[in-house]
């Protein structure tokens, strides 16, 4: 269900896109959260349950690069 909610999201700004920018403004950063909601959703508790310090860390790290890379995308477009 929450795959389906991303889906529809990005569908909406693909859809917003050619309608103005008040409106791109206001649906990117929309759509862009509720990915990193689901990206932090999923993998949050499998590095609490499951991983050591070391293990834990270095995918906390990536999670962050892929949210800076977001940034840069967003930043340089």
């Amino acid at each position: 269900l929450t795959a389906l909610a991303a889906l529809a999201g990005a569908a909406c700004s693909l859809l917003a896109e050619g309608s103005g920018a008040a409106a791109v403004a206001g649906i990117l950063p929309f759509t862009a959260g509720g990915f990193i909601y689901l990206g932090t959703v999923s993998v949050l508790p499998e590095i609490l349950r499951d991983s050591g310090p070391a293990q834990a860390l270095l995918q906390l790290l990536a999670l962050l690069a892929g949210v800076a890379m977001m940034l840069l995308i967003a930043h340089y477009e």
